[in-house]
């Protein structure tokens, strides 16, 4: 019983890994609502699209094996479950915040606030 929440974090991250998979292997080639990294920057113009897509692929394959691992680890671990709980629901929360933040100034790093390439 105590594996479980372990397994769900296992589970979550998975599916991040994999989210962020499709997303590189079958990257959204128009700026859409439905499918892809959709912010006001990524949304600026086909440029930003592209390059805020591929960036939070990338993240998200790497954060959803590292929340993947955690999830394994943590089933040898044998926590308070209310601590527990808290720490995956914390990590995997924090995990969205990075690859938006991340995503984010990486866009601003590479393009000024009309969407142009910066020099």
């Amino acid at each position: 019983m105590e594996a479980t929440l372990t397994l769900v974090t296992f589970k979550i991250g998975m599916v991040l890994f994999i989210v962020g998979l499709l997303y590189r292997i079958f990257p959204p080639k128009k700026i859409n609502s439905i499918y892809g990294y959709r912010t006001t920057n990524s949304r600026r113009n086909l440029n930003t699209w592209k390059v805020a897509n591929r960036y939070s692929a990338e993240l998200m394959m790497f954060e959803g094996l590292i929340i993947a691992a955690i999830g394994i680890i943590s089933t040898f671990i044998n926590d308070n479950r209310a601590i527990e709980t808290a720490l995956d629901i914390g990590l995997i929360f924090s995990s969205f915040v990075i690859i938006l933040v991340a995503t984010e100034k990486h866009l601003n790093k590479l393009f000024d606030k009309d969407g142009n390439r910066k020099a």
